[in-house]
């Protein structure tokens, strides 16, 4: 009965680290190996929210897909040996990115952008957590739940909805690898990296139109788990896509329409002889386990 909830979990976070892993650190802090795709046409004209200088470690987003799958892995284990659910599931909220990247401005203003910085950044990821977790806590343990109530709904509606404005932006923003702004240049670099966000658009289209048709006359789903198995499927037919169109790999990279690769690499030839002659776990377990980690 359990291994189908595991098997979901699994595949969650194999398709949501990465878009995890890419949205940790504001997209001006550009990687030191120059793995961010940079698909835009006027990249060297980027205000990247006034964040403009270079990522102090290598991989970029590798770094992210460690803590993402990190912090899950923690939050997984602590989960499936205390919680009271048959088959509690741990995953980080998309939530929290706006908190983060508020404390890594807060951060690169005091302390510029050098390894110092990461590492006061990193000391506050793990402090805000413990005060959360301590908060939450305390809130459970003196039955203090309902004190949510005591807020005017409209007061949460807006943060919620704040919340949701800055996920988009930040969806936007690591598509394009450039910062979004409401004005001429940031609708200019949108509307020259559209191609990215058609196929988005895509599928969330399909989606919409399969709920709709696939309704009985009372409005209710006839098949429960038809958005779980299509939002599986995103990947495969993408590549299905890709191979119909006959669309090779390097022009969609160089496009692109996916993220960097997880080695950071001196040059794209190199990169793929290393990426024939490895493996994907011994990839994973060298970024897992780089001497960088411990420079922080």
């Amino acid at each position: 009965q359990q291994s189908s909830a595991v098997a979901v979990v699994a595949l969650l976070n194999m398709m949501i680290a990465i878009p995890f892993g890419a949205s940790y650190f504001p997209v001006g802090w550009k990687s030191i190996d120059g793995s961010d795709h940079t698909s835009s046409s006027n990249a060297e004209e980027e205000e990247s929210d006034d964040v403009d200088g270079t990522f102090p470690l290598p991989g970029k987003v590798a770094l992210g897909i460690r803590m993402f799958l990190f912090a899950t892995a923690v939050g997984q284990l602590i989960g499936t040996f205390s919680s009271k659910f048959t088959n509690p599931i741990y995953l980080q909220m998309v939530e929290n990115v706006p908190f983060l990247h508020a404390l890594a401005y807060i951060v690169i203003e005091e302390q510029g952008y050098g390894i110092e910085a990461l590492s006061t950044l990193f000391f506050l990821f793990g402090l805000s957590s413990v005060i959360v977790g301590i908060t939450f806590y305390t809130l459970g343990k003196l039955e203090l739940g309902r004190i949510v109530y005591f807020f005017p709904s409209h007061v949460l509606v807006g943060c919620i909805g704040g919340i949701g404005a800055f996920i988009i932006i930040t969806a936007i923003e690591v598509t394009n690898n450039a910062s979004f702004t409401f004005d001429m240049n940031g609708i200019e670099a949108f509307i020259d990296n559209f191609h990215l966000f058609v196929v988005v658009i895509f599928f969330e289209a399909t989606l919409r139109i399969l709920i709709i048709v696939t309704q009985d006359k009372h409005g209710r789903p006839r098949f429960p788990l038809l958005t779980p198995v299509f939002y599986c499927m995103i990947t495969p037919l993408f590549y299905i896509g890709m191979a119909i169109l006959g669309v090779n790999m390097d022009a969609a990279r160089s496009s692109g329409y996916f993220f960097p690769s997880m080695m950071p690499d001196e040059d794209a030839a190199s990169n793929t002889a290393a990426a024939a002659s490895n493996s994907a776990f011994s990839i994973f377990w060298t970024m897992l386990t780089d001497e960088h980690l411990l420079d922080i």
